[in-house]
């Protein structure tokens, strides 16, 4: 069953076999370079964007987490190339939540670390998230993009002092009014009105996350519009 609340199975069954199209044509022509491992490296910006957005239209199309799960192996072997606190800082917190979500092995998350590691955003979002599978000895108290992010603070801290239904009407408003208005200045907002296909779906991952480490009642936001409920209940 299809999971978007804008477009229908039609869009994105065309959208997605669109840019599998592309992507293959784009990999033909690395291939046919004298050097394709520097063409591999050159490209990655642009095959990281279509590996990903592949990903984020098939789970809006209502495909089975289990394929998702796959093309998640496939989305991370390009982000690791592409990746930089300055640039990816929304697609980080999306790898990371999804993920969590996907319950990933030692060796998927490693890659994650690793990335920060080497580019650290020095964010408290992302260290939290850090923190649900590794030791983060310093979390950082700062917010890399505090519209819309800095709200998720109040989560966690309601949450943690046991305030949890406070804590899931704070992620309802956040959901409801803040995280779209909060990507105004996204390359992908309002790709919706677009005339060139280029929408995959809208959907705050890092607030599933967030409800599957602090063990939120996340029923009120079933049919949230930007709320990926099926990640974070495809186990039940």
């Amino acid at each position: 069953m299809i999971r978007d609340k804008i477009k229908d199975s039609n869009y994105f069954e065309k959208y997605i076999q669109q840019t599998i199209d592309r992507k293959s044509k784009y990999i033909g022509k690395i291939e046919s370079l004298e050097n394709p491992q520097q063409g591999y490296v050159n490209s990655a910006v642009t095959l990281d964007l279509f590996t990903r957005n592949i990903l984020i239209s098939k789970y809006s199309n209502g495909d089975s987490i289990e394929n998702i799960a796959i093309d998640y192996q496939e989305s991370l072997k390009w982000f690791e190339l592409v990746y930089n606190s300055r640039s990816f800082y929304v697609q980080l917190l999306w790898m990371i939540s999804i993920g969590i979500l996907l319950d990933i092995n030692e060796e998927q998350f490693n890659k994650l670390v690793h990335l920060i590691k080497e580019d650290n955003p020095d964010d408290y979002l992302v260290d939290f998230f850090l923190s649900n599978r590794i030791e983060v000895k310093n979390i950082h108290d700062s917010f890399r993009f505090p519209i819309p992010y800095k709200a998720l603070y109040e989560v966690i801290i309601l949450a943690q002092d046991n305030r949890k239904n406070d804590a899931i009407l704070r992620l309802k408003k956040y959901l409801d009014t803040e995280w779209y208005k909060g990507h105004s200045d996204s390359g992908w907002y309002d790709n919706h009105k677009s005339k060139h296909d280029t929408y995959a779906g809208y959907w705050s991952f890092e607030s599933a996350a967030l409800v599957k480490i602090l063990q939120l009642d996340d029923a009120s936001l079933k049919e949230q519009q930007y709320y990926p409920y099926d990640l974070v209940h495809w186990k039940d």
